[in-house]
Parts: C-alpha cells; sequence; structure tokens
C-alpha cells in the first residue's frame, strides 16, 4: 500500500527539519533567529511589518523575534526618515557572515540531495516542490 501524500510530506519535513536543527546547533541559533536571517535579504532592508509576514507571525511574535536578532547583534534597526513608525530592519556585517553560513550549510545539504540525482531527476524534484508550495 503506497503512502498518503500528507504522510510524506511529515517524513520529508522531520528529515529537513533534523538538517535544519543540526545547523542551527552548529552555529548557535535559536529556530527563531535561524528562520529571521532566512527572511532577510543580505544587502538590503525590509520593513518591520514585511519581516514578519515573511516569517509568518503577527506582528508582535515578529517583534520578538526581531528583538532576539538586534540583542545578538545579527540586525540592525533605524526608522524610516519618510515615515517615522516605519522601520527598517538590514543585516550588521555580523548577520550578513551568520546569513552566509546558513547558506553554506543549506547548500551542503541541498548537494547530498542532488548528487543521487541526474539533472532531470533535480529538475523533476524542483518542479514537484515548487507546485507543491504553490498548492499548499
Amino acid at each position: 500500500m503506497s503512502r498518503r501524500l500528507f504522510e510524506l510530506i511529515l517524513a520529508i519535513k522531520r528529515k529537513c527539519q533534523c538538517n535544519e536543527e543540526q545547523i542551527q546547533e552548529e552555529l548557535g541559533l535559536t529556530a527563531s533567529q535561524f528562520h529571521g536571517l532566512i527572511v532577510l535579504d543580505a544587502g538590503g532592508e525590509v520593513a518591520g511589518c514585511e519581516f514578519a509576514r515573511r516569517m509568518g507571525l503577527s506582528p508582535s511574535r515578529g517583534s520578538r523575534v526581531l528583538n532576539s536578532l538586534v540583542t545578538s547583534g545579527l540586525v540592525a534597526t533605524r526608522n524610516r526618515p519618510d515615515d517615522r513608525r516605519t522601520m527598517e530592519i538590514s543585516l550588521t556585517s555580523t548577520g550578513r557572515r551568520m546569513k552566509n553560513r546558513i547558506i553554506e550549510r543549506m547548500k551542503a545539504c541541498e548537494s547530498r540531495v542532488c548528487d543521487r540525482l541526474d539533472d532531470s531527476g533535480v529538475r523533476r524534484v524542483r518542479e514537484a516542490l515548487e507546485l507543491l508550495e504553490t498548492v499548499l
């Protein structure tokens, strides 16, 4: 009997989560710090409300994650000159280095998957995952 689609998704999620937790532990990041760094672009600023939206959090929960990142020296904030109610968030140099370390480890994890597939297999997996993300 073949497994249900949802069971497959959960199995993949567990395996990815183990890799994610390993990266977090290696880099000394909490899960929320890790996810916060993932959603920030290395060279730009993002508004506080956009940061929370990208993380899929309420503004108040996004604010707590942001405070943790600021306290850790990974991001800096400033009020926008044209609208002092809007906070802009950007990675610090330490934050950019940490994000680069995260990306290096994510690429290594991705390589472990891709090395077992030919180009056609990689393309099919990517297309299936993009489709799945779209419909979920």
